[in-house]
């Protein structure tokens, strides 16, 4: 198991889990191995709007130019940014400060290769282990450039490549007070779009917190208020997309995929007629798409797992039931701001109504429930071969139930995902939180 590193980068509580010098140390390691791999020896460095992102990125900034790497810092920007400019730009890599969708208190740090794509498990194995080690210093010292002109080229991007002529369209959004709140402003208004803007300021105290993609209902009553097309909800890091409808209708990512994956199907735009998920992509999603003449292919949780396996086969359309969705035609990432372009540009070029279209869509009831555990109750769980049997036991009651039982990669809790018959769904939940609770 890794020290530092967990499903999506390194994440933590700052103070306690993330400090400066753990920063300081990471952009030393990468720094590091950005010179035994004969990389380009400059960084972009992006964040979110947290109060910790400043000096958490001047530290890692630190590190790399302690050993002769460059630092250009492009300042409160989304993940999708930061991987397009990094796949762009002539860099050895790029970095986001965030936590994603966590709680203020918490950051992290993500690195992405120079062609726009999380490092992989062995790329980070291999800088965890320069961590901990004393490295003499560079005498050639990097510098540290402040480049938010670089900022623009994404932006032209969505605006010329991703996005129509929005005039009459009137949409809002929640960025959640996180980095997407000055960059969607600018591009949906450049593309004629009326936006009503809600948790919309660099207000980092407050990043997630009962708003964005993590809850919709404030963004709701905005579409119902304003007489809205869409309403659109992003999280802290702006990789995670959910919409509201005009009616209140809420999409997640299964419903989005779907939408996508028949465009693009429907265009020849759909390599293989294949769309990568997750264990936790909905079984009707998956039916929906077979009745299209569609195969889901199913991945552990995480994006970076749905990414690297749309890398592995060329696949260019996969996601998650909780907003990441990744078109690699467009970005190397999930890209929340894109995704919404990208919808906005399907419904109004192809006529369509989503409350028509998504009939075809028949997910079935699925539950999900969030156990809290302590840190080694969550680390030890995949190797806690006793209470996956007795967990097994109790999926055997209901063999028409689909079970999954998971630590989360980046929270201390177990999630129960039960799918079918309500009442037999509630049941077997409540047996398994007994259990769990009772091995806490």
């Amino acid at each position: 198991m890794a020290k530092y590193f967990g499903t999506d980068g390194i994440r933590g509580v700052v103070n306690q889990d993330l400090t400066c010098l753990l920063a300081y140390n990471v952009g030393k390691s990468l720094a590091i191995y950005l010179k035994k791999h004969k990389k380009t020896l400059s960084v972009l460095i992006g964040k979110d709007t947290r109060v910790s992102g400043d000096m958490l990125a001047y530290s890692f900034a630190s590190g790399l130019c302690d050993y002769g790497v460059t630092a250009k810092m492009i300042g409160i920007v989304p993940t999708g940014c930061v991987s397009y400019l990094a796949s762009k730009l002539d860099v050895g890599a790029g970095v986001m400060i965030t936590a994603s969708h966590n709680a203020p208190n918490m950051n992290g740090i993500k690195l992405i290769n120079n062609k726009g794509y999380k490092f992989t498990c062995l790329e980070e194995q291999e800088i965890e282990a320069y961590i901990d080690k004393n490295v003499a210093a560079s005498k050639n010292k990097g510098n540290i450039i402040h480049a938010k002109e670089l900022v623009n080229t994404y932006t032209n991007f969505l605006v010329s490549e991703v996005g129509c002529d929005l005039s009459g369209v009137n949409l809002a959004v929640d960025t959640a007070f996180g980095s997407c709140f000055k960059i969607a402003e600018d591009v949906l208004k450049k593309l004629n779009a009326n936006v009503v803007l809600i948790n919309n300021d660099a207000y980092g105290e407050k990043i997630n917190v009962n708003c964005g993609a993590l809850n919709v209902e404030k963004l709701k009553e905005e579409v119902k208020l304003h007489k809205c097309d869409f309403g659109f909800a992003f999280d802290g890091d702006a990789d995670r997309l959910i919409v509201v409808l005009k009616n209140g209708r809420v999409l997640n990512g299964d419903d989005l995929l779907f939408v996508l994956a028949s465009y693009m199907l429907k265009t020849n735009k759909l390599n293989s007629r294949v769309v990568v998920g997750t264990i936790m992509t909905n079984s009707g999603t998956e039916q929906s798409f077979k009745n299209l003449g569609i195969n889901l292919i199913r991945t552990d949780v995480g994006d970076r797992n749905v990414i690297e396996a749309m890398l592995k086969n060329n696949y260019c359309l996969g996601g998650e039931s909780s907003g990441h969705i990744c078109v690699s035609t467009l970005n190397t990432t999930c890209d929340a701001l894109l995704n919404a372009l990208f919808l906005l540009k399907i419904v109004i070029t192809e006529n369509i109504d989503l409350n028509e279209f998504l009939l075809h869509l028949q997910k079935v009831p699925q539950t999900i429930k969030n156990v809290n555990v302590s840190r080694q109750v969550r680390a030890s769980f995949d190797k806690n071969l006793l209470l996956k049997k007795q967990i097994e036991k109790i999926e055997k009651l209901y063999p028409e139930l689909r079970v999954v039982v998971r630590p989360s990669g980046t929270e201390n809790v177990i999630r129960i995902m039960v799918e079918g018959n309500e009442l037999k769904t509630n049941d077997a939940i409540l047996k398994i939180e007994q259990l769990l609770k009772e091995n806490i």
